[in-house]
């Protein structure tokens, strides 16, 4: 038997484990939210409920799953594929319990702390409520653990392990992949067995892949949810596998390692509470105590499937670090925080060993840690406002002008519009469109095989064909005048001046700002993000509502106050003055801009750090400032060095008047070097 297995669980062992599943499975349903939210929420429970094909790499499993819990004959479309999200998320904690028990030489006790503080702790519990992939790929993890910890002396369970591999890698293969190499180090002792079985076991992950196939096989299906349509090519296919539309995005070009470094000391921090820091430290008293307990392949083989999604992880990803990428990031090591319950329940094992603890005390201390890790967990989910992204968007559907067509981004407005306008059927009178040819089925156009020049012809003729309302949320629409209503700008087509805007907020959606933004300070990084950019387009609202003459009212007045204590609404208001139609004050400016850089968040966007310097630089270009202007606009895109940086077009513009050809073809060669390079 390996060094540190127990005996085959018995049938206690799979009561007792089946028993903590059910338990957390209560818990994930009872505080799931019952309509969809903001991550990639919304997406997948449109693509489940459609069989549609979700965003690169295209998780075909998880949508096929989630379809048969759409079948579920209780509460929303939203919450069914919620729960299978929750459903997974037991599945794993089940799977926990019997690794901590396979593992952990003590009796079932230290199986239900490792089991309880997973389930608990704040990340995987967040993971367990929504429609994610987090919990099955983590489920997929811990049964490989379970039957590689058994194969040494059960080969046959490799073709098992081969299968569910596969599977796992049609669900999410990048964090799979990342765990490969611990489990060519658990299974060393059977690689002649593996050579022997690779035919066998290649044919078996292969057909775990299956659903890949089926994935390029629906999407010739014209279905109303698919993210770029039919992919009809090898090159298209492998494009979508391989995330290669995500390139800029998993290796931004204004990422350095200085990113690297936050990103490795956030997930130092993570670590650190993910247990309520005390269970933190007992997990770490288990990861030493484990070489010990457990031997040194099964040790190395748990350290490096910790450190794999984890650590590795940050260092392979060229994330910009700011307050939305790292929660982006923050669920990627769910593995990682997988490994690191087991090695809690060995910790509390060891430690009740080391000082003779009664059976009594080990039972109090194990429920007090659980207890800790559990209330931990309920402050960060049970106080997330998981609904407000709904909340939002019902907002702006009830605000939109009759038979509209609207054109939406993505996460934050479009997707969650989509699943309330197709399969609740809010607001059948209005026509939605992604103006990058994404998600929708009714797409102006491939977005694999259209340039930039013909997207953007595209959605020129869409505009200029209509005769109802045209509007865009979270966008604007820049060959036309717009009226800017805040929540959705609208295309004003008496006019080709993209720099006349009107200004004209309905009651409801100030309301909406009162009652939802104003006074919100939201737990959920994925909330306050959007909620930020919400304060930044209200605050250009206001600043270009403000009269050159005529006083503001109190409600205003109020507004402003409020979003001049933001940096966001500081530097939207900025924002709108220096586009008003009628004149600004540099002086009120420069006042708002200085707020701005008071309330600088460590954590802000680059893109929005760029603004900052873009609108001073603005400022100081209008006041003929003209040397301290460029200074502003090269920090700006020394900050932000993008191809969208709009500090390049007034850089070329005073380098152009001041003649220096020298710097205007070294701002050239820079914007050069940023573009894509043709496949």
């Amino acid at each position: 038997m390996t060094q540190g297995m127990n005996a085959r669980p018995v049938r206690a062992d799979w009561l007792q484990a089946g028993l903590a599943a059910l338990l957390l499975f209560a818990v994930y349903a009872a505080s799931s939210p019952r309509t969809v939210g903001l991550e990639d929420d919304s997406l997948f429970v449109l693509s489940a409920y459609f069989l549609g094909i979700e965003h690169p790499p295209g998780y075909p499993l998880f949508t096929l799953a989630g379809h048969l819990f759409t079948y579920l004959p209780i509460g929303s479309v939203a919450y069914r594929v919620h729960l299978a999200s929750a459903f997974f998320g037991a599945l794993t904690i089940g799977a926990a319990w019997i690794c901590a028990r396979s593992l952990i030489p003590g009796g079932r006790l230290y199986a239900w702390v490792a089991a309880l503080a997973l389930g608990l702790s704040p990340v995987f519990w967040s993971q367990a409520v929504i429609a994610e992939v987090y919990t099955l790929n983590t489920f997929f993890l811990l049964v490989l653990v379970y039957l590689g910890l058994r194969a040494e002396q059960e080969p046959r369970l490799l073709p098992w392990m081969a299968l569910i591999f596969g599977l796992s890698l049609s669900n999410h293969y990048p964090l799979m992949l990342l765990g490969a190499p611990a489990f060519a180090v658990l299974l060393w002792p059977l690689r002649q067995e593996l050579v022997r079985r690779l035919p066998l076991l290649a044919w078996l992950v292969a057909i775990g892949l299956l659903p890949y196939a089926w994935l390029v096989w629906r999407s010739w299906a014209g279905l109303p949810i698919s993210f770029y349509g039919a992919l009809d090519s090898v090159r298209e296919i492998w494009y979508f596998i391989s995330r290669r539309g995500y390139a800029e995005v998993d290796h931004s070009l204004t990422a350095g390692w200085m990113d690297k470094l936050r990103y490795v000391n956030f997930m130092g921090g993570q670590v650190i509470v993910q247990f309520a820091v005390l269970g933190s430290l007992v997990a770490a008293a288990g990861f030493v105590a484990q070489w010990e307990l457990l031997g040194r392949r099964i040790s190395a083989f748990l350290t490096i499937s910790f450190v794999m999604p984890s650590f590795v992880l940050v260092l392979l990803l060229g994330f910009d670090y700011d307050v939305f990428r790292k929660h982006i990031f923050h669920v990627y090591p769910m593995p990682a925080y997988a490994i690191a319950a087991l090695w809690l329940g060995l910790g509390l094992y060891w430690l009740t060993q080391r000082f003779a603890l009664s059976e009594l005390r080990a039972r109090l201390a194990s429920a007090a840690l659980i207890a800790l890790v559990g209330a931990l967990g309920a402050w960060h989910n049970l106080r997330s406002d998981q609904e407000w992204a709904a909340r939002y968007v019902q907002a702006v559907l009830k605000v939109l002008p009759k038979n509209a067509v609207v054109v939406g981004q993505g996460d934050a407005d479009l997707v969650p519009m989509a699943y309330f306008h197709m399969v609740e059927n809010w607001r059948p009178d209005i026509t939605l469109y992604q103006g990058q040819g994404l998600i929708l089925g009714n797409r102006l156009f491939h977005p694999l095989r259209t340039d930039q020049e013909k997207a953007n012809e595209a959605l020129r003729e869409l505009v200029d064909k209509q005769s109802v309302p045209v509007v865009f949320t979270l966008d604007s629409y820049l060959g036309n005048a717009r009226i800017d209503r805040w929540l959705y700008t609208e295309v004003d087509k008496s006019s080709t001046d993209a720099k006349r805007i009107r200004t004209d907020v309905p009651e409801e959606a100030v309301r909406f700002f009162e009652e939802a933004i104003a006074h919100e300070s939201p737990s959920n990084a994925w909330i306050a993000y959007f909620q930020s950019e919400l304060k930044r387009r209200y605050g250009v609202v206001l600043g270009l509502s403000l009269g050159v003459r005529t006083p503001t009212d109190e409600r205003m007045r109020r507004h402003l106050e409020l979003l001049g204590n933001d940096f966001y609404g500081a530097l939207g208001i900025a924002e709108g003055l220096l586009n008003h139609p009628g004149g600004f004050s540099a002086g009120t400016v420069a006042l708002y801009l200085d707020r701005a850089r008071t309330l600088l968040p460590s954590d802000a966007p680059k893109q929005h750090i760029a603004g900052y310097f873009l609108l001073r630089g603005l400022l100081r270009a209008n006041t003929q400032d003209k040397v301290g202007a460029v200074r502003d606009f090269e920090t700006g895109f020394a900050l932000w060095p993008a191809l969208q940086n709009p500090s390049i077009a007034p850089l070329e513009q005073l380098y152009g008047e001041a003649g220096d050809q020298a710097a205007l073809q070294n701002l050239r060669d820079r914007v050069a070097r940023l573009k894509p390079k043709k496949s």
